[in-house]
């Protein structure tokens, strides 16, 4: 069964494949919008993600040998995003990667975020006030900047779950560094 789901906030997307694995649905491929998942057994399998550097860094293999030792499969990877699963009754499991990396790939995420709904607002209001000193109105030019909107909106909503992580991920590294 394939399911699509926009890649925005990994830790939201964490918790959907683990809701589905809970209904028996576990994850089997997946892209940055794309998931497949196979029939099993509901509850066998916790989920967990990470996101490895990118073009290969060099504890990556050791990284990747040291889960696979722990009893940790990979099930599937998308550029530097990867799922990993375990047991279920092994108990739960946690991969702990560096809050600061954590953090570091939040910041990078938000910035991208950002830029985008940036600039569609930027061409949207542009786009719009333009729009209206016409004698006629552009129907095609003003639904363009209308969808332009949307997508400020549409996207500011992720952009404030992902800030709200990243304030949590660093309120935690300044409590656990002091």
């Amino acid at each position: 069964m394939d399911k699509y789901r926009l890649v925005v906030n990994p830790y939201d997307i964490e918790k959907w494949v683990n809701e589905m694995a809970s209904q028996g649905w576990l994850l089997k491929k997946f892209t940055w919008i794309r998931f497949t998942f196979e029939r099993g057994e509901p509850g066998s399998y916790i989920f967990r993600h990470d996101e490895l550097e990118r073009f290969g860094a060099s504890y990556e293999d050791e990284y990747l040998d040291f889960l696979k030792s722990s009893g940790i499969e990979q099930v599937d990877r998308s550029g530097n995003f990867v799922f990993f699963r375990k047991p279920a009754n092994d108990g739960p499991f946690e991969l702990y990667s560096d809050k600061k990396n954590k953090i570091s790939k939040l910041s990078q995420k938000i910035s991208l975020l950002l830029l985008v709904i940036l600039l569609n607002l930027i061409i949207g209001v542009i786009g719009l006030s333009g729009i209206f000193s016409a004698q006629a109105i552009d129907w095609i030019k003003l639904s363009m900047n209308i969808t332009n909107i949307l997508v400020v909106v549409l996207f500011s909503i992720p952009l404030l779950k992902l800030v709200r992580v990243r304030h949590k991920l660093k309120k935690d590294l300044d409590l656990f560094t002091d």
